[in-house]
């Protein structure tokens, strides 16, 4: 099985999520005997949930934890669903240790007031996985994908009737311009932040559509396996421009997010980043290749950011460009030498080569002074231009970069899990941010569970998931 396919954690899951549905007692032994949330509960959760329920509390913490992963395994979108499917099945209840379900308001109680712990358990079960990732693919495991995206909020201004409404005044009002564009100037006027005041969200450009959401950013390895996921603060990003907001946002979440993962998993072997051009800044590329020390950092160029300076000596890829001829050098690859900064090789675009060697044709006008018409060029004089020992516009950088799409299916995976693809019932941030975790930990609890019921060594998440 190729890689991109075994990456795929949650194409995978559904042979599990067969067997649950199937075989419901099998499910729970298993997942009963290889699965303990309880080894990855850091102290402090004891601590505060022992605080907030009181000693002689009727339901344990490992309850409410295990109750709540039964939730995303078994794909339940509510609680309402959850608290019925445990009454009903004596195999999940004895797995959650319960007589009775609690109620939903405990349950949202608990995801409200403890998303901080969860959070950590959640750390926890990244930092055990990380071995594991490492034997399906050591260079996917070495890449760390970021993204963000928004899980819509329960406001009034997110109904299609309120923006229809708009816009329908708006083309009534001005019915006598035919070029008046209602659309563009009802989203150009529309609220910056929602009304309610126990949902603080903002107008963002999320999921390919305007929306008032709550933000966050996601980070997924080259196998989509969840890395980390934190909630983003976008209050000071809030201007005429939402697409722009987007980037400032995005490049502003980024540094604290990777930085605050890699400090939790100094073990994690920095070697590929890969983010959409919403990170196309210089001060990004600095901070990734520099400040973390990443090779390479799979970035496209975003269009809405400023060009090169020196457009004139290179084209928009960072291969240096001939003014005579009107066309790119031919990229030859990287320079060696000892104690030399990394370089580039390019050579004259009318060389060609015939099998041997390079020949170079005429040029009545050379535009370098070397008898082989080559240049070379520092990979650190300009991080944007190249980010890293993978030259831009070059078909291994594009083939890098598709692998961005895993995050993709890993965020909209977590979503349909924890049911949040059409929105949040909740407005409380806090209680949003638990079920996206919930969503993560069971996808960590899957690879865990592959593992334990394989051999040491292992090629694909297929053979894993048959033996489960």
């Amino acid at each position: 099985m190729s890689v991109s396919h075994q990456a795929s954690i949650f194409d995978n899951f559904i042979n599990l999520t067969n067997l649950a549905e199937t075989d419901t007692t099998r499910f729970f032994k298993l997942i009963s005997a290889h699965i303990n949330l309880a080894a990855f509960i850091p102290a402090g959760f004891f601590s505060a949930f022992y605080k907030a329920f009181g000693r002689k509390r009727k339901f344990r913490l490992l309850s409410f934890l295990n109750a709540l992963l039964v939730k995303d395994l078994f794909k339940i979108p509510t609680i309402k669903l959850l608290i019925a499917f445990i009454n009903a099945s004596p195999d999940c209840a004895a797995f959650c240790n319960l007589t009775a379900a609690p109620d939903e308001s405990k349950f949202s109680r608990f995801m409200t007031s403890f998303s901080k712990h969860i959070k950590a358990l959640f750390d926890n079960m990244v930092e055990y996985t990380m071995p594991l990732r490492r034997e399906i693919s050591t260079k996917l495991a070495s890449t760390l994908v970021f993204d963000t995206s928004g899980v819509i909020a329960n406001v009034h201004e997110n109904n299609p009737k309120f923006v229809n409404a708009k816009i329908k005044n708006a083309k009534k009002l001005n019915k006598n311009n035919p070029d008046f564009n209602a659309h563009a100037y009802v989203y150009s006027n529309m609220p910056k932040s929602a009304a309610a005041k126990d949902c603080k969200v903002n107008l963002g450009f999320f999921n390919g559509a305007f929306a008032y959401a709550h933000p966050f950013a996601f980070l997924t390895d080259g196998l989509g396996i969840p890395l980390d996921i934190a909630p983003i603060d976008k209050a000071s990003f809030a201007s005429d421009n939402p697409l722009s907001d987007k980037d400032l946002a995005d490049s502003a979440a980024v540094k604290p997010l990777v930085t605050a993962f890699l400090k939790r998993h100094p073990a994690f072997n920095r070697y590929t980043f890969i983010a959409d051009a919403a990170l196309d800044c210089a001060h990004v590329y600095d901070f990734l290749l520099g400040e973390c020390a990443f090779q390479r950092a799979v970035i496209p160029f975003n269009p809405r950011a400023a060009k090169f300076n020196n457009a004139y000596d290179f084209d928009q890829n960072g291969f240096p460009f001939c003014n005579v001829c009107q066309k790119p050098f031919k990229l030859v690859g990287k320079a060696g030498g000892n104690n030399r900064a990394p370089r580039f090789k390019f050579l004259c675009p009318l060389s060609f080569h015939d099998g041997k060697k390079y020949h170079y044709s005429a040029c009545l006008n050379p535009c370098t002074g070397s008898n082989c018409r080559a240049r070379y060029v520092n990979a650190l004089s300009n991080r944007r231009l190249y980010p890293g020992n993978v030259p831009r516009g070059t078909n291994h950088f594009k083939n890098i970069y598709k692998r961005r799409v895993v995050i993709e299916r890993t965020i909209n995976s977590l979503k349909c899990y924890a049911g949040l693809n059409n929105g949040s019932s909740s407005r409380n941030a806090n209680t949003v941010f638990s079920n996206l975790l919930f969503g993560g930990i069971a996808a960590l609890a899957i690879l865990i569970l592959a593992k334990k019921l394989s051999t040491p060594s292992f090629k694909s998440f297929n053979q894993l998931l048959k033996a489960a």
